[in-house]
């Protein structure tokens, strides 16, 4: 999973709303990861907390699409994922 994140951070198409970025390529089967830096909460209970809120807000990937969202502040609005997702796919 891990150089999966890697090969699409590196080569995916890259989008941005609010306090939310995603960077995306197309892909077989859809597969999602959410990135929290240690900037943004530095514990990991807190990390968790809001990647289990930006994949709530995500519900299931868009078909053959791997994604990956990264969070820019821990005060993001799980509106953005939705909005984003719906403008891109």
């Amino acid at each position: 999973m891990a150089a999966e994140v890697r090969f699409v951070l590196k080569t995916g198409r890259s989008a941005r709303q609010g306090r939310v970025s995603m960077r995306y390529i197309p892909a077989k089967h859809a597969k999602a990861a959410v990135i929290v830096s240690t900037k943004i909460a530095r514990k990991a209970v807190d990390r968790n907390r809001l990647r289990r809120k930006a994949f709530g807000a995500l519900s299931a990937p868009p078909g053959g699409t791997h994604l990956v969202v990264i969070i820019n502040d821990k005060e993001f609005d799980p509106a953005d994922i939705k909005a984003l997702c719906s403008k891109l796919f």
